[in-house]
């Protein structure tokens, strides 16, 4: 029995070195490197253009963004919230499209990977909602000109207050720094109050 062991193992080991050498055999190693030389370059090549690009976009930004010598106080403020406000679109958008090259160059199924996200999408809807109330809310409080970068106030959600200076006004949060320099993120969504001690008008 102990025998017929030792046969069955000899057997098994050799048929297994025949088939990880037959499959050795059919590999073209030479088109592999290729392949992978061809990926590894593509992608040094997308981190670079990306890297150009949001450097020129941040560049165009803050050109936009420059602050007159006739402008007022509030009008900087105004115009430092909304550049902050496209570097946040842009940023959001431009890894979006990072991503997808990147996916794409490795060769793995963008449209199926989409179409899963669109599955997950669904299932994750409750937890999209609040992202949506803060873009819809943060685009009203921009619209409505309720605050801007630069402005003291104070933003309440029912008994929580939380008051600073405004620091950046995005698409989901809007950042204050308190006397004490603490940097506090509120979501847009929880913002139903604004108190600003900056606005004369």
């Amino acid at each position: 029995m102990r025998l017929m062991k030792i046969w069955y193992n000899e057997i098994k080991e050799f048929y297994m070195q025949k088939f990880i050498q037959a499959y050795i055999e059919k590999l073209d190693v030479t088109t592999i490197i290729e392949n992978i030389l061809t990926k590894v370059i593509s992608l040094l090549l997308l981190l670079i253009v990306f890297y150009i690009a949001k450097k020129m976009l941040h560049t165009m930004v803050q050109r936009i963004a420059k602050p007159s010598l006739k402008m007022s106080h509030h009008d900087v403020g105004r115009q430092k919230t909304i550049s902050r406000l496209l570097e946040n679109v842009f940023n959001y958008t431009s890894y979006f499209f990072l991503l997808y090259c990147i996916l794409s160059i490795l060769g793995l199924p963008v449209s199926s990977l989409l179409a899963g996200a669109g599955i997950a999408g669904v299932a994750i809807g409750m937890g999209a909602q609040g992202f949506l109330s803060d873009v819809i809310n943060g685009f009203f409080i921009l619209f409505e000109r309720q605050l801007d970068v630069g402005d003291e106030v104070v933003l309440t959600n029912g008994p929580i207050t939380v008051s600073g200076k405004v620091v950046s006004v995005g698409i989901r949060t809007t950042q204050l720094r308190s006397e004490e320099q603490a940097l506090h993120f509120v979501p847009n969504r929880n913002i139903t109050v604004v108190s600003n001690f900056s606005r004369t008008d």
